[in-house]
């Protein structure tokens, strides 16, 4: 069958599906499109749904924000952002010395003038959104084969966003894939780029519990922050300036100090990343049996690395801290899923869904004669992917050197200023030169060459235990460990890359012969950089056939199962709901859903990663706990457990009530929950949360930021 017959099925069949098919929430993550059709009042909304989302109208997701990666939200008309601790911990490290140390110390302003700026974090509003599925498809469909399927999907893409931010250059476009191969949506954005830090809590609040408690309950972490977003005098966004003045956001959420108790209806709302809950049971394979075992591997060794340099040089610990705590916060989640994986049997199940989902394509003749192939069809596709093994990640590791990006970087700009202008990655374009150039300074100046060479050498000595890794034509030499640590010692001993100067002058828009550089570390690089080139032709074949069967998997599917699916997670604006709800997660053994001071005070004990803030434990001793106390729990509760469908991207989130007030901010899931990227189940999926009341107790009581909580207007 030609691609045009199955584009114009495939229409049909979606238009079919959304048209008659009931929708039946049992997890998920809903697009804003989604949100009316889920009976929310039944389940124990006490506001209208307008109020959360009506297209012209201001409501509560105009409060939301996209803060680098994270989740962030308004809470005061003076453009004061809640989100994570650490979600602002880079900018706090890059804040900080030795000397004035606001990670360990914590910050806060008592006016705006000692506000300071939140380096690295920029805040993102959404403002409206599209449907340019059409628009996309007809030009992927117009393309003629599966290998020039994902370039034309890109390359309208490209068309799209430029069109949309020529028309009004105040805004960033993104075109984003809600459904694989059928529906596409343009979203466009409002980018605040002065955000300031206001206050942040003292680091044995805001990440009490450290590793040990991440991804744990119960969980007795201040993982909270407030930033403030700045724009121009006349209310545009604006690069950080004295002169700047506080946002007005449309919309800011209200505080409720009165707190939550067991089986309360909340809701969050977020910008989720990516989730993974519609691939077929061959991507769970290639995520257990490659990706994450090869990472989190290579994650703990990094971490154990930084932590040992960074035990006697208080610099450098300081200036690793974040990365440390990013991928800390990886390899504790890939160990969790590949714990759930295996334990759920979560890919016994999809196959066994499959089998099903084949025999019901069997029992009808018309759906045998679109859909009988496509199971195997994707199969087929797998098994050139499981090929590769962990090539495609073995690469990616490789950035993890300095030296050795430096190099890539140099082999992309020569291969991008062959092209014209205006085909050329943004990065290599003349009006963002001078951007390269600070790029490439930065990673000269947090360069410790010692550490590096360390990593680059394990990297490539690992990489002995891969077939696949070792057929690569860089590896002609190498042969053995000894092999592998000369070769590095030649990178570092004779590559031009070891001179920042004579490294920059080769950014000169002038192309240059590299193999007649006869640098070894440059000459490594652009073998493995041409092997991949030679993979990713081949991937490209692959994407778009994946691109097609995808949607023909999941549209086979809706009718098989009578219901309509909420498109995975993609960092864009979502909501999701539930209850506060303990769970079990072994036998024998319950949790209920809040935790309070008196568990900080028990598991300071331990010593660890439980260090007592001294005022904390002052008041608790004196019972100095204000309004914020819970009559039940008889003291201040701390965080909070509840069943809603989350994902990384989600930290920062509101947790709201019935009435769509701010009663937590959600930081977290529990281990069990590392899966929900996966799956989603009643049973384990549970989601973290700071308690408002403890905020606001450590703000007031703790850090006397009497002036924040004024503004934040709790009486």
């Amino acid at each position: 069958m030609n691609l045009n017959r199955i584009y114009f099925i495939l229409v049909l069949l979606s238009a079919a599906s959304f048209a008659f098919i009931s929708f039946k929430p049992d997890e998920g993550m809903y697009p804003l499109s989604e949100i009316r059709k889920l009976d929310l009042k039944n389940a124990g909304l006490k506001i209208d749904v307008n109020e959360i989302y009506s297209p012209g109208k201001a409501g509560l997701i105009d409060a939301l924000v996209n803060i680098t990666g994270c989740t962030g939200s308004f809470v005061s008309a003076d453009g004061l952002i809640i989100t994570n601790h650490h979600c602002a911990f880079g900018a706090v490290a890059q804040a900080s010395t030795t000397e004035n140390n606001y990670l360990e110390n914590g910050f806060l302003a008592k006016t705006r003038e000692q506000e300071i700026t939140a380096k690295g974090i920029t805040a993102k509003i959404t403002v409206s959104y599209d449907d340019v599925s059409s628009e996309i498809l007809k030009a992927a469909n117009e393309s003629g084969d599966y290998a020039k399927r994902p370039l034309a999907i890109a390359n309208k893409i490209k068309e799209i966003i430029a069109r949309e931010e020529k028309k009004n250059p105040e805004i960033k476009a993104e075109v984003s894939e809600m459904f694989a191969g059928e529906s596409y949506i343009l979203f466009r954005y409002q980018t605040i780029n002065d955000v300031r830090l206001v206050y942040v809590p003292p680091r044995n609040i805001g990440e009490f519990g450290g590793e040990s408690d991440n991804w744990v309950w119960p969980r007795h972490t201040g993982d909270f922050s407030f930033l403030r977003a700045y724009v121009s005098r006349d209310g545009k966004p604006a690069p950080y300036s004295k002169d700047n003045v506080p946002f007005h956001p449309k919309k800011f959420l209200k505080i409720n100090p009165n707190g939550v108790k067991e089986n309360d209806f909340v809701f969050v709302l977020g910008y989720p990343g990516r989730t993974f809950k519609h691939q077929p049971s061959q991507f769970l394979e290639m995520q257990q049996n490659y990706q994450l075992p090869y990472i989190q591997k290579m994650y703990s060794w990094l971490i154990a690395l930084y932590q040992k340099y960074g035990a006697d040089d208080a610099e450098y610990a300081l200036k690793m801290a974040p990365r440390i705590k990013g991928l800390a916060n990886a390899e504790k989640n890939y160990r969790g899923k590949l714990i759930g994986l295996k334990r759920l049997d979560i890919i016994g199940k999809k196959q066994s869904e499959e089998i099903n989902l084949q025999a019901y394509i069997n029992s009808d003749i018309k759906l045998k004669g679109e859909y009988g192939n496509t199971l195997k069809d994707i199969d087929g596709v797998y098994s050139d992917i499981f090929s590769l093994g962990v090539e495609p990640f073995f690469t990616s590791m490789l950035s993890n050197s300095a030296m050795y990006r430096l190099a890539d970087i140099l082999l992309d700009y020569q291969d991008e200023i062959l092209k014209p202008e205006k085909d050329r990655k943004t990065a290599y374009q003349v009006n963002h030169k001078a951007d390269l150039m600070a790029y490439i300074k930065e990673l000269y100046s947090s360069m410790y060459k010692d550490v590096d060479k360390v990593i680059l050498t394990k990297i490539i000595s690992d990489g002995l235990g891969y077939k696949e890794v070792t057929s690569l034509k860089a590896y002609y030499d190498i042969k053995d460990k000894k092999s592998a640590e000369s070769k590095v010692a030649q990178f570092y001993a004779n590559s031009l890359v070891r001179d920042a100067d004579k490294f920059i002058a080769m950014f000169n828009d002038k192309p240059v012969d590299l193999k007649s550089l006869n640098d070894p570390l440059v000459e490594f690089a652009r073998l493995i950089r041409e092997e991949n080139k030679e993979i990713a032709l081949k991937g490209q074949e692959r994407s778009g056939k994946m691109n097609v069967l995808l949607a023909k998997f999941l549209d086979v599917k809706r009718l098989w199962q009578n219901k309509a699916f909420a498109p995975d997670a993609n960092s864009t604006l979502r909501l999701t709901y539930g209850y506060i709800k303990g769970y079990s997660p072994v036998d024998a053994a319950y949790y209920s859903p809040q935790t309070s001071l008196r568990g900080i005070i028990e598991k300071a004990a331990l010593g660890g990663d439980y260090p007592l803030n001294k005022v904390l434990k002052e008041l608790y001793d004196k019972k100095d706990f204000g309004r914020y106390k819970d009559d039940k729990l008889n003291d201040v509760p701390v965080a909070m457990l509840y069943n809603t469908d989350t994902s990384g991207g989600n930290s920062g989130s509101p947790v709201l009530n019935a009435y769509g007030e701010l009663i937590g901010v959600n930081y977290d899931r529990s281990f069990e929950a590392t899966i929900n990227d996966y799956a989603w189940n009643e049973n384990y999926s549970r989601s973290i949360g700071v308690d408002i009341r403890y905020v606001l107790w450590v703000a007031q009581k703790i850090s006397g930021a009497d002036n924040l909580i004024k503004e934040l207007g709790v009486q």
